[in-house]
Formats: C-alpha cells, structure tokens, sequence
C-alpha cells in the first residue's frame, strides 16, 4: 500500500493563502523560458536574466505557464461527460451512432464556450480527418477500447454496429439546467442530420473555421484560438485562461 504524503494542508486560512502564493511563485519562476534561459547561461544566470524581465514580459511569461499547468492537470469530466450522452441517448430513443454522438459532443461543448465562456466537459479538442473532436470522450467510446473499466463504460456502450447505447441509468447530477436545456436544444437541432452530414460541416470554414486538415493525423484545437474565433475579446480570453487555470489550481491542491 503506497504511502500517504506526510504534508497537510493547513487549516487556517492566513497559513493556507501564503501557501498557494508560495507554491504559485514557485511554479512561475519553473516557468518554459525561465527554464530555457537557465540551460543557456546556468541556472543562476537563468533566475538573473528572469529578474531582469519587464512586468509585461513576466505577465506573458506567467500567462503561458498557466496555459501548460491547465494542459497538464486536466478538467476533464468523465462522469458528466456520461451525463450529457445519455440524455443525448434518451432524447435519440435509446441509441446513436458513434460518431454523430462525438460531433454533437463537439457542437455543445463549443456552443458553451461560446455562451457561458466555459465549457461543459472540459474536453480537449482536436481536427481530425473527419471534423472536430471532444478527445478524451472519444477515446472512451471507441469499440476497441470497451473492455477498460471506467465510469463510462459501466453505463454506455458502443456495440458492433458502431452505435453508443445507454446500459445503466446515470442521472444528471452533474448537469446545470442551462447545460440540459443547451443538451435539449442541440439534440432537437441535428435530430435528422445524418453523421456524413455533420462531417461536412465541420470541413466548411464558415461554419467550423477551426478546422485544420491534419493530413491524416490530429491537430489540438486551443480554447484561446476557437475563442478568438468566435469573436471574443483578447481581455474575455485572458479572463477565461485565468480561470480554467484556478479551477485547475484548485483540483490539484483538492487530490
């Protein structure tokens, strides 16, 4: 049995806030080009030349790091992403095809980044030869990955006929009214669309311009990259990295 850590967090608030800020200091002076500069000319010389950085320089710097601690620890909502396709499944009378379900996946989560500036399973993104792509719930709903154990499977399956179908209840408790409502209002919008249909209009540039032909392989798509897309603002942008990296602060100091 692997030993616990021996470090608690501290139960005073005081104590706790000077405890984040240490860890957050911490992490940005670990930052890429802090790391870069110290390769070059030591690591002494690396922590001097960051010292000598410009504020903005240092908030650039700052916000990139950030970016790779969001990257690294993952929102990502296994049970809730379960949620959302099985009343996907019960608005579809009990069933969908595998990959439609991952394209109206895709077109919600993008609906609410584009809504709330937040998204609703905290999916990664990706272009793929066939359109746009939540990742992760991919990967769980692929026919050959069926056999690992996880909160999915337990409740869905995809069966030989690359249909999704619900095989136990899972509730929705994890779901917002507005996420159901969101959920509703997709499932009714692309009821009688057929998944080559969806693919098209994920390969249209008017309608889904973050698509990048990946030539056969896979490209990430960036939340601040589908976010400028859709119009919003360098500052609305900024304020939303910022809290996607809080949320991510906050699951690695709550595991």
């Amino acid at each position: 049995m692997p030993k616990r850590s021996s470090k608690k967090n501290p139960r005073d608030v005081n104590v706790l806030a000077a405890q984040i800020v240490e860890e957050a200091t911490a992490e940005l002076v670990k930052n890429p080009a802090a790391v870069a500069l110290g390769r070059l000319g030591g690591l002494k010389g690396g922590r001097v030349r960051y010292e000598r950085l410009t504020p903005e320089q240092r908030k650039g710097i700052a916000k990139k790091a950030s970016w790779a601690r969001w990257d690294r620890h993952s929102l990502y909502n296994e049970i809730k992403a379960t949620q959302v396709v099985a009343l996907l499944l019960e608005l579809n009378g009990g069933e969908m095809d595998y990959a439609k379900c991952i394209k109206l996946l895709y077109n919600i989560e993008r609906e609410a980044l584009n809504r709330w500036m937040r998204p609703v399973i905290f999916d990664d993104l990706f272009s793929l030869p066939h359109g746009q792509v939540v990742s992760k719930t991919l990967d769980r709903a692929k026919l050959e990955n069926q056999g690992v154990k996880s909160f999915w499977r337990d409740h869905l399956e995809t069966n030989n006929e690359n249909n999704i179908r619900l095989i136990k209840e899972c509730g929705r408790g994890k779901l917002s009214r507005a996420e159901i409502e969101l959920i509703k209002e997709f499932s009714q919008k692309y009821k009688d669309k057929t998944p080559g249909q969806m693919m098209d209009e994920h390969h249209n540039p008017e309608l889904f311009p973050e698509w990048k032909n990946p030539q056969g392989s896979s490209k990430k798509t960036m939340h601040s990259d589908l976010l400028r897309l859709l119009g919003k603002t360098n500052k609305q942008i900024e304020e939303f990295e910022e809290d996607m990296n809080e949320l991510a602060y906050l699951g690695k100091m709550t595991r």
